[in-house]
């Protein structure tokens, strides 16, 4: 391929990679890139896009009840922060048979490894191993565990002589929270039993769900609720405004001040 052959095809190349997703591309003889007029998307449906009151009405339903969504994400970080907390305390609490340890993933975020032998003296307990029983003979201190559920005081009150991290470490590998179906609970303690590896793999996978469920939260519901309350608050209270077509950037702009004029 010649020099001017190859600098023509990176061209066409760069312009490909680097136009705008709405560009379409005709060249029948200038050879010119040539960008359709489209309406932006809008987050609105067109009836209600198209009347005041009915957007007004749209804004208040995902402004209240979005910024309650939010609000329930953002109060799951003093939890997970406390949840930390607990985690670094009991990791200095009751004994530890020592050796060797299990190999825990860091992304599990816990203060130190768990000793194989703390796991095992878990896992060999009668009653740690009859799930039904455990919740029978042990504490309920919340509803669910009053109909049949697997709660975490339940479960170390059955391992008080065991090392406080491990038994943590055990629960959580079985919940995101603090109770369990007991057949949930049932299946995942005889895996763990049979497959040290199984523990391991269960703790990272309901570490990360917590976690990602949290980020999935503030990440979706901010830029869908917060594009739908824009769209709705221009809607419904300033409809005429030029800028609406290039929300939220013309917010910026210095035609913002102007908005007073267009209010409705």
């Amino acid at each position: 391929m010649t020099t001017s052959a190859r600098s023509t095809v990176c061209g066409l190349l760069l312009c490909f990679f680097i136009a705008p997703s709405g560009w379409a591309f005709t060249m029948p003889r200038g050879q010119r890139l040539i960008r359709p007029n489209v309406d932006p998307p809008h987050a609105l449906p067109p009836d209600v896009a198209g009347d005041a009151e009915s957007a007004r009405g749209y804004f208040y339903f995902w402004f209240f009840g979005g910024s309650g969504g939010i609000g329930i994400a953002v109060r799951q970080f003093p939890q997970q922060l406390d949840n930390f907390k607990r985690l670094f305390t009991l990791a200095n609490e009751g004994t530890s048979t020592g050796g060797e340890t299990i190999g825990l993933s860091p992304l599990c975020l816990y203060p130190r490894d768990i000793a194989l032998g703390d796991l095992q003296k878990i896992l060999d307990k009668k009653l740690v191993r009859d799930v039904e029983k455990m919740v029978k003979v042990g504490p309920k201190p919340n509803y669910l565990s009053e109909k049949g559920y697997l709660c975490y005081p339940s479960f170390a009150d059955a391992c008080k002589d065991c090392n406080p991290l491990t038994v943590r470490a055990v629960f959580d590998a079985m919940s995101t929270g603090d109770n369990v179906s007991p057949d949930v609970a049932q299946a995942a303690l005889d895996s763990f039993a049979s497959d040290i590896g199984e523990f391991k793999n269960a703790l990272l996978r309901t570490k990360l769900s917590g976690f990602s469920s949290i980020v999935f939260l503030l990440f979706l519901l901010g830029p869908i609720v917060g594009a739908t309350c824009l769209d709705a608050l221009s809607a419904g209270w300033f409809p005429e405004w030029p800028g609406n077509e290039n929300l939220p950037w013309s917010l910026l702009s210095p035609s913002v001040v102007n908005l007073p004029d267009y209010w409705t």
